[in-house]
């Protein structure tokens, strides 16, 4: 029964070379429904299977579950090439250069990984969503529990076509379980399927339970999927519906923008914007009351990272260690490799008052630290070749990570990973006034965060998407997975951006490049009917 569950013909086709330990990981692959689908628990098990799917979209390099296996930061795939970051064109692990120069083809592997990583979730969320029409489950609470269980399966389902519809863009809409592969498959316009996501979406909201403060932390919310759901609204130019459902998550009474010092170093030196980035403090219990939904990836717990989980900061934090003068300290983020740089014009467009753009949350002078070197306390002088290497750079604190006491060279970022919180819930609100062209409304939203980060709220003429942009980068700097939002914004606004703002790509991104390729083994297993490339790929 498991490959019942599992191949479905697109996931086939995409993990047909796959090691078998990938799919012994598979944690709902092993659930048959015929024998562990019979109950609440079982459901209960197969939900816990859909939570575990979604985390490796953070898993790296030799785990043996993860699906991004052949490079070591496949979020940062999602930000380089776009309008925010570049990366280093040599050194350790190149997997990102191709993404930034835009040399990605067919083969890619990051382009064949999330194409299963998002297939694979949907498969799943299938075969439970199915499980459902049997007459005779014994449920603990026969009025809440299949709702939940279904509500739970169709926001995953949506959170899988999330990715394929901003990456590959037309995809195939898949709904049923097949006993055997399928080779006829069509891919179905974008709009089409975002209508199928914003039904899946409006079931989750209705049926998802309400209270955070009742559920175990990482649990979904119908808050969770109004966030996501005022999101898809808005790529189908909904603008109405995107304000309805985001105002529901502002005004829902569970959250609020933190504006006091709170969790695990609340007493020590930082601020309230930095707090919500230190171990510990990406849950409710710690006193957070912004994060909505947060994976759970926390250092050596059940369920939660190991050594090879969430490698984002040796994308993000510089290769300082490679200089001499320097050894690795948590102080200074802990190991990384510099992969990727912000652009300038994201430093430089903070005012000096912006808590973002306090030392505790960009880095920008770096001191030399090994107390045996000569240089040791003295000031690095940053020239443009030492940020041309990676090796130091102005960044952001929010991956800084470390475990030096456990392991000097400790690779991993196991915090929790906030997916979604209430700042980027009044970005979306202010996003649909734009599609409105209400600028007075999408200055109010965009101001409030501006509040909570001292900075000076915005004029109403100065409002437009190019601003609102700006200012997810000055909030959102890798959290949000930057090439989906350029995604959302369009074909002229993506190109124009990178064109306008990232020198390393402005003279090698075209049009087409808004969408990855389709995996050519997709194509490849699809033999039973046409199954077109994007255009601009051979």
């Amino acid at each position: 029964m498991t490959n019942k569950i599992i191949y479905i013909a697109l996931l086939a086709a995409t993990l047909s070379g796959c090691k078998k330990s990938f799919l012994d990981e598979d944690t709902s692959g092993f659930l048959s429904p015929e024998n562990s689908y019979t109950s609440t628990a079982g459901f209960e098990a197969g939900l816990n299977g859909l939570y575990a799917y979604a985390r490796l979209e953070f898993q790296t390099w030799d785990f043996a579950g993860s699906l991004f296996t052949q490079g070591a930061t496949p979020q940062e795939a999602l930000q380089v090439g776009t309008d925010i970051v570049a990366t280093k064109t040599n050194g350790p692990d190149g997997s990102l250069v191709p993404f930034a120069n835009y040399s990605l083809d067919n083969n890619s592997s990051y382009v064949r990984n999330y194409y299963k990583f998002g297939y694979g979730l949907i498969a799943n969320a299938n075969t439970i969503i199915h499980a459902l029409d049997n007459n005779e489950i014994a449920w603990d609470d026969p009025d809440n529990d299949p709702q939940r269980v279904r509500a739970t399966a169709l926001f995953f389902r949506a959170y899988g076509y999330r990715y394929l519809i901003n990456l590959y863009g037309d995809v195939p809409w898949v709904e049923e379980v097949s006993s055997e592969p399928r080779t006829d498959f069509t891919r179905m316009p974008k709009m089409e399927v975002i209508q199928h996501m914003i039904d899946d979406l409006k079931f989750a909201s209705e049926n998802l339970p309400d209270n955070p403060d009742a559920l175990e932390d990482g649990r979904l919310t119908k808050w969770a999927a109004l966030h996501y759901l005022a999101e898809d609204y808005l790529i189908a130019q909904k603008p109405d519906s995107a304000i309805i459902a985001a105002k529901q998550v502002v005004a829902s009474g569970h959250y609020s923008l933190n504006k006091a010092r709170f969790g695990a170093e609340k007493d020590q030196d930082g601020d309230v914007f930095h707090d919500m980035f230190i171990e510990h403090n990406q849950n409710r219990k710690s006193g957070n009351r912004e994060t909505i939904w947060a994976i759970q990836l926390e250092y050596n717990t059940q369920g939660g990272g190991d050594l090879y989980t969430d490698w984002s900061k040796r994308a993000w934090v510089p290769f300082y260690a490679n200089l001499g003068g320097f050894t690795l300290a948590d102080s200074l983020g802990g190991r990384g490799l510099g992969q990727i740089r912000p652009f300038d014009w994201w430093l430089n467009s903070y005012e000096a008052k912006d808590i973002r753009n306090s030392e505790y949350n960009i880095k920008r002078n770096w001191y030399y630290n090994d107390p045996t070197s000569p240089l040791y306390g003295k000031k690095v002088t940053i020239t443009q070749q030492i940020i041309s290497s990676g090796n130091l750079f102005p960044t952001t604190t929010k991956f800084f990570y470390g475990k030096t006491a456990d392991n000097p060279a400790f690779e991993g970022n196991m915090k929790d990973r906030v997916k979604i919180r209430l700042a980027e819930t009044y970005l979306l609100l202010a996003e649909a006034y734009l599609q409105q062209h209400n600028q007075a409304a999408a200055a109010e939203a965009i101001n409030v965060v501006r509040e909570r980060a001292n900075a000076s709220p915005i004029a109403v003429a100065e409002v437009d998407v190019d601003y609102l942009l700006d200012e997810r980068a000055r909030e959102l700097i890798g959290e949000e997975m930057r090439r989906m939002t350029l995604s959302r914004f369009g074909e002229e606004v993506f190109l124009r951006r990178v064109k306008d703002l990232n020198e390393q790509s402005a003279g090698k991104v075209q049009k087409h490049h808004l969408l990855w390729p389709i995996p050519q083994e997709v194509i490849d297993a699809n033999s039973g009917a046409e199954f077109p490339q994007n255009p601009g790929y051979n």
